[in-house]
Order: C-alpha cells, then structure tokens, then sequence
C-alpha cells in the first residue's frame, strides 16, 4: 500500500536555466513535445521533490503582473491523489504576488477538471474546436476525442 509523503519532506525548487528540460515529466500532462515547446520557452519550470527524487513538475507562464497560467502541472502515477497536486497550488499561491491563476485543459479531461474545481478553479471560458484546430493527431481521453478547451481561473487573495 502506497503511503502518502509528508509534506515536510517535499520541495518546490525552480530549475535553473543550464538544467535539462524534464520532457519525460512534461509528457505525463500533454500529448507531445511539439505541444510543450510551443510554450515552455516562456515558462519558469518547478520542480517536485521528495529527498533527491523529482516526483512532478510544474511550469508557469507569467501573463501579465496579477496573473499567472500553470501550462503544465504532473506528477508520476505513483504520487497522484496525495494532496501534492494542491499542494503545488498553494505553493504557487504563496510564492507569486499575482491575483489570478489560470489553468486549462480538455473537456473530456475528467480528472483534471475536477482537481482544479477541488482546488478552487472556476471555469471562466471555453475555446471552442481547439483541439481540432491546433494538433494534427486526435487526442482521446477516457475514450472521447477532445475537442474544446476549458479555461479556468482562481482568484487568489
């Protein structure tokens, strides 16, 4: 039985520019890495650590200087629904000044839409036929292809 880390034990550090780009990690929350590096020379990449194991990582878009976009925010299978995710939430909360997160995903991205629901994301728009319109391959979740975007945002105080 898998045993949840305490959160003591976990870090939240920013990967310096001469690190590699953790693809591998990158890959678990978006399709390809053609879709990754449309935004992630824009990003500050975190990454999550228990001891000297990475766990996760999480990159984020300044868009303007109340705002943040979390564009990528995995972790391995083994430390899912552990309360890392949220935890990765408040420690975007704690260490930026801005007054807004956004996030977005699919619209059959189940999961995800309800951790960031838990997490106190709103749905704030929807792009219509983004997935049809930006990526050449079909991309399927929980057996439905997606086709809209889903943005949500957080007011954070």
């Amino acid at each position: 039985m898998f045993c949840a880390p305490e959160i003591s034990h976990l870090e939240f550090t920013k990967r310096a520019e001469d690190q590699v780009i953790p693809y591998d990690l990158l890959l678990l929350a978006d399709e390809s890495i053609p879709a990754i590096n449309s935004y992630i020379h824009f990003c500050e990449i975190y990454r999550i650590k228990i001891s000297a194991e990475i766990i996760g990582v999480c990159a984020i878009q300044r868009l303007d200087s109340k705002s943040l976009e979390i564009k990528n925010l995995a972790l391995i299978e083994a430390y899912r629904n552990s309360g890392i995710g949220a935890w990765c939430i408040q420690q975007l909360e704690a260490h930026f000044s801005s007054q807004f997160l956004f996030v977005a995903t699919g619209d059959a991205s189940f999961a995800a839409l309800r951790f960031y629901e838990r997490n106190g994301f709103k749905r704030s728009s929807i792009r219509r036929n983004f997935f049809l319109d930006n990526y050449e391959q079909a991309i399927f979740e929980n057996g439905i292809q997606l086709k809209d975007q889903i943005l949500l945002r957080k007011r954070v105080s």
